[in-house]
């Protein structure tokens, strides 16, 4: 039997070799095996790194406020104009030679039919100078978008870890549980035997044979119910892995051995509040609510903003792209603008922002203490599965030793066959109680380095000084 710890053991996930595929329809998957398939398969993992990436889009489009706004326009037109007239229209005829005056006569007048061409184009630059602190203002809070869908992905990949391991350890608890019933189930149909021989030759009375008879088909109810067990811990790791709930799904069998815990649990508060993803995704939150308090505000402020044009225009395509010292025209401006009334639009926005601040704030403190009670109880419950398990040692020992003590008086006539069950219940439940505490202990590990926000440099840093052959 292959021996693992819990982090190398997860380790082999997050630092594996890259050339090797595991594949999910491999016959015996280990932990770091069932780790990849969730996380290759889990449609919210997914959908939190595209959100990643809009956000990061967002962080683009936030400079836009600030970055110089450049535009232009070509354009070449052919116009037909038919003939058109008779009509009268005023034109000059002549230079009165006393005043010098044009003279203006009413002539018809016909247009003959003609086409134009006509070409004009433009480049033109707006630049924002200043308005309000907007402009960075809307950068922070993007940035902060950002790193709070970072985090979000962080989280979830975390939480998929998690809960892989858990389903992995309920699986492999189950079926060690099995065997722990099914040794129970043959030793309750070892007893039925012995007794069956001893009231054959009169040692043991009928009513012996009837309660070791109960008491095997007792331990075969609680064999079946456990089989049940585990294929429903099955079809759950299955649902987690992203695979149909029947598939046929073999684990390793890794003795895999709990580490000793030994920070406060002060510490792993402190450690969890400043390391938990959702936490800090949280606090971005919080933070980009922040700034869009400071934007809605800017529109208090006034606005600045510069303007320059260039624009060439002509009948003639030569010349409209040569001579350039020709045929343009250049603008220049320097715009001031200052919201007066808006219809309370902007007092709106603040407010709308101040409360949306508000619910960020309150959110964050919520989440805060969801964490720390997350591991107060993993923390607790490790404790006392640890606290169980040094105690049930001893148990187990004392209960192998009952049972035996418990048979040898029966044999010899100096026991009850009441006491031999009793011993065999009380063998049973103290190697429930191991299997069940170690595997719980495992889980509650989890939970607390899940909780804390660690768990993933804590394999990392693990893997990379142990030698995994």
């Amino acid at each position: 039997m292959h021996k693992v710890t819990l982090f190398l053991a997860i380790g082999c996930f997050l630092l594996g070799s890259s050339g090797s595929e595991l594949q999910a329809e491999q016959k015996v998957l280990g932990i770091q095996q069932c780790i990849q398939i969730a996380l290759r398969q889990n449609s919210q993992l997914r959908n939190a790194e595209r959100r990643v990436r809009i956000a990061g889009a967002g962080v683009t489009s936030a400079w836009s406020f600030i970055l110089p706004v450049v535009n232009s326009s070509f354009s070449g037109t052919r116009t037909y104009q038919s003939e058109q007239g008779p009509f009268l229209q005023e034109i000059p005829v002549g230079i009165d030679p006393v005043t010098g005056k044009m003279i203006i006569m009413q002539k018809e007048v016909v247009l003959e039919s003609y086409y134009r061409n006509t070409y004009s184009g433009s480049i033109s630059l707006s630049q924002n100078i200043f308005d309000g602190g907007q402009w960075w203002n809307r950068i922070k809070q993007a940035n902060a978008e950002y790193r709070a869908a970072e985090y979000d992905y962080h989280a979830i990949k975390q939480a998929v870890i998690t809960e892989v391991t858990q389903k992995y350890f309920e699986l492999l608890k189950a079926i060690k549980l099995e065997k722990v019933y099914q040794k129970a189930a043959e030793l309750a149909k070892e007893q039925l035997k012995k007794t069956q021989s001893m009231y054959e030759v009169g040692v043991a009375a009928q009513v012996d044979v009837y309660k070791a008879q109960v008491s095997l088909g007792t331990e075969q109810i609680n064999l079946i119910q456990q089989r049940n067990r585990v294929d429903i811990a099955r079809s759950n790791l299955n649902v987690v892995l992203g695979r149909s709930p029947g598939s046929p799904l073999e684990i390793a069998d890794e003795e895999i051995e709990l580490e000793p815990f030994t920070l406060t649990l002060e510490d792993a508060i402190r450690i969890a509040v400043q390391n938990n993803p959702e936490v800090m995704s949280y606090q971005e939150n919080l933070r980009g609510s922040d700034f869009g308090v400071k934007v809605a505000k800017g529109n208090y402020w006034p606005k600045l903003r510069l303007n320059l044009s260039y624009g060439r225009f002509n009948t003639l395509l030569e010349r409209f792209y040569k001579g350039l010292d020709r045929n343009y025209q250049v603008s220049g401006s320097l715009s001031l603008s200052f919201n007066i009334f808006n219809g309370f639009q902007t007092r709106a926005a603040v407010e709308q922002a101040s409360v949306n601040y508000a619910i960020a704030k309150e959110n964050l403190l919520e989440k805060q203490r969801a964490v720390q009670m997350q591991v107060e109880q993993a923390y607790l419950n490790l404790k006392a599965y640890q606290q169980i398990a040094r105690i049930n040692e001893q148990n187990l020992k004392s209960a192998e030793e009952d049972l035996r003590l418990a048979q040898e008086s029966y044999k010899i006539g100096s026991g009850t066959l009441l006491e031999v069950i009793d011993a065999q219940v009380a063998l049973t439940r103290a190697r429930t109680i191991l299997v069940g505490t170690k595997y719980d202990g495992l889980i509650a590990l989890v939970q607390l380095y899940s909780a804390m926000g660690t768990i993933e440099s804590k394999l990392q840093k693990v893997f990379q000084q142990l030698n995994v052959e």
